[in-house]
């Protein structure tokens, strides 16, 4: 086989394995796609579910998120909520404490803040160690509907052993949510802060 038919056959090669790669790639971005608005992973499987903490992430008015944590640990589904963020596209987690503590009329003692977070990513990062040092092997991780499963597959990639069950505020995915939350997903994954499924 002559040089230049040698390079023809490599490159031919190469064509078809980047060919493959784009299609393994738009087929999993497609899945994602599919995916947001799921409930992964419920936590309410029955009447008397429990966890060992609830993690709430910030980034929602209106106390939204932090009524579905202080609406479970009323019903005495677990003990302790964490919120997460230092308040990047939302409220942040020690002014959703303090609010819940005076519109929803819970004690300060129920609430563990995480200051730092602005991300997603940076809300597992930084609660997981305070989950882990609390012993806390089973949380339940709250978000709005269109956002848990971004939340979910970042917290089974950045938070082992620490075990999580979804208990989603339900906000509508509306079009616009779904793609913006597919193409974070997607950059999620592809930079290891996210699982594959």
């Amino acid at each position: 086989m002559s040089p230049a038919s040698s390079i023809r056959t490599g490159l031919r090669w190469m064509a078809l394995g980047l060919g493959l790669m784009s299609a393994t790639l738009v087929v999993l971005a497609g899945y994602d796609y599919w995916q947001i608005g799921r409930t992964p992973q419920p936590c309410v499987t029955g009447p008397n579910w429990q966890a060992d903490a609830a993690l709430v992430l910030s980034g929602a008015p209106r106390l939204r998120r932090t009524r579905v944590a202080v609406a479970a640990w009323r019903d005495q589904h677990l003990p302790t909520i964490f919120i997460s963020g230092a308040g990047a596209g939302g409220d942040s987690a020690e002014g959703l404490a303090r609010a819940a503590q005076g519109q929803l009329n819970v004690p300060a003692d129920i609430f563990k803040i995480e200051r730092r977070a602005t991300s997603t990513a940076d809300n597992l990062a930084y609660s997981c160690p305070l989950l882990r040092k609390a012993g806390a092997k089973r949380v339940a991780l709250i978000t709005d509907s269109w956002h848990m499963t971004r939340a979910m597959a970042t917290a089974r990639e950045l938070c082992a052993p620490v075990s999580f069950c979804s208990l989603p505020n339900h906000e509508p995915t509306t079009p616009e949510r779904r793609r913006h939350e597919a193409i974070a997903l997607f950059v999620y994954q592809l930079t290891s802060n996210a699982v594959w499924f």
